[in-house]
């Protein structure tokens, strides 16, 4: 999705390695994201608009997102094939005309549910998928102590550090978290407030528009 980060670029990273296809990006990448892909020895996806250029007629599934507004403008709706997300269907839901794959459950991160699905289809990720995997996971979770955060979460966080050969987690997680602060300390108040932003319509009796919510999370003060 637009201002992509650590879970929808590992789990598109996760998702192509399971599925067969190609993860691409839709933004730039952030710090932590960077730090990730250097960590576990990962190429940093093209960009969906390359991707696309290349191919006009490839098929899409949408990953940490389901939001037109979070949609890169250079995916074709009618090109959309599927949808894994973990978050709330609200408004500005993408309609297709014909059926298409989804899944979408109330974990507390995409990468969470390819994670599973992996294990669901008997298949095991490679070191540096399931190193990716991992890092989205304590990123979306804030090391799995953020409210979302759910029993599958901490179930996959155990699976996969097994798998990476991660020994000590508390480490991982905050190496990538101080690599997160550090772009945060740089951005100004307008790309903080911008930064992470979704944006819902309202409608009501004294109101009608779209209202913008924008997030920062960082657990280091440094």
């Amino acid at each position: 999705h637009l201002v992509t980060d650590l879970d929808s670029v590992g789990g598109a990273i996760g998702a192509a390695e399971l599925y067969g296809g190609k993860a691409a990006l839709a933004s730039e990448v952030n710090s932590e994201t960077a730090f990730a892909l250097e960590e576990f020895g990962v190429t940093l996806p093209p960009k969906i608009e390359d991707v696309v250029e290349e191919n006009p007629n490839a098929k899409i599934c949408l990953v940490d997102h389901q939001q037109t507004t979070q949609m890169n403008h250079a995916i074709n709706p009618d090109q959309v094939v599927g949808c894994i997300d973990h978050h709330a269907l609200q408004n500005k839901t993408i309609v297709t005309d014909r059926p298409i794959y989804i899944d979408i459950r109330p974990w507390g991160s995409m990468s969470t549910i390819i994670a599973h699905t992996f294990l669901t289809h008997n298949r095991r990720p490679s070191i540096s998928v399931a190193g990716m995997l991992l890092c989205a996971i304590l990123s979306d979770t804030l090391n799995l102590q953020g409210p979302t955060t759910t029993e599958w979460d901490k179930l996959m966080v155990a699976v996969l550090s097994e798998i990476a050969e991660v020994d000590d987690i508390e480490a991982l997680a905050a190496a990538q978290f101080k690599a997160k602060s550090r772009e945060l300390a740089g951005l100004s108040a307008n790309g903080l407030v911008n930064g992470d932003q979704k944006s819902f319509s309202f409608s009501t009796d004294s109101f009608a528009g779209d209202v913008g919510f924008g997030v920062v999370e960082t657990t280091d003060d440094a």
